[in-house]
């Protein structure tokens, strides 16, 4: 996978180069381009050999001089060679105290929520408004619909905020949202040369309401935690 990475990368940066006159940080002859590649391939294929562990290890002697079978711990399993860290791994574990913040977490929920919390107060504070957008799509009792739609929105927006019942309100925001977008972003029954933006429109909202499933899995996940928890706690306590 990072060799593939690796490729997408370089094969990026040589195209951005051609393509808007900057000078190539690799030869600009595909000799010199072909060199290169060797050398990469060449350094990764030492890398990888050199790294894999010994597979006789067992039998290489210690400090002492003699092989792990002959110690008395002999039927002790030897310790796994550790993994060295990539890149990808460091930058995790610098990166992870960050991202435990709770302020970070409330930061990406609320933007998360943003058009939901400003939609429903533009519907409540201009409720006729609402039900005028409600009617434009056809849709049976305009005023319940639209005040239904502003409950669901306000509600279900300080609800994933706040943390109560959070899965419950994801999923609800996530039905309201697929079922909002198959009414309001019907581009395919808009003539191609005007569908654009709302073809874009409805997979932004297919992005939505992936991401609400996303918040109520890691939430069911952390109650189901938490739950498990506290009667293996119990049943110690019991015991």
């Amino acid at each position: 996978m990072k060799q593939f990475l690796g490729l997408a990368l370089a094969f990026a940066i040589g195209f951005a180069c051609r393509a808007f006159g900057i000078p190539s940080p690799a030869p600009p002859v595909i000799v010199g381009a072909l060199l290169v590649v060797m050398m990469t391939v060449g350094y990764m294929l030492v890398d990888r050999a050199l790294a894999r562990p010994a597979k006789h290890a067992i039998d290489c002697g210690g400090p002492s001089g003699l092989t792990p079978s002959a110690t008395p711990l002999a039927g002790a399993t030897p310790n796994p060679v550790s993994k060295r860290r990539t890149f990808a791994d460091r930058l995790v574990v610098a990166l992870y105290p960050v991202a435990g913040v709770p302020a970070i977490r409330f930061i990406a929920l609320l933007g998360l929520c943003a058009a939901y919390i400003q939609g429903g107060l533009v519907k409540l504070t201009d409720f006729g408004g609402a039900v005028t957008e409600v009617q434009h799509f056809g849709l049976p009792f305009a005023p319940a619909t639209a005040g239904a739609t502003i409950v669901t929105e306000l509600v279900g927006a300080a609800l994933i905020l706040s943390g109560v019942y959070r899965w419950l309100a994801a999923l609800g925001l996530a039905g309201f949202t697929l079922i909002a977008t198959f009414i309001a972003n019907r581009f395919w029954e808009i003539p191609q040369s005007q569908r654009f933006m709302v073809e874009i429109a409805f997979y932004e909202h297919l992005g939505l309401v992936g991401a609400f499933l996303l918040v109520a899995w890691y939430d069911l996940k952390e109650q189901h935690a938490r739950l498990t928890g506290e009667r293996n706690g119990g049943a110690v306590a019991l015991g």
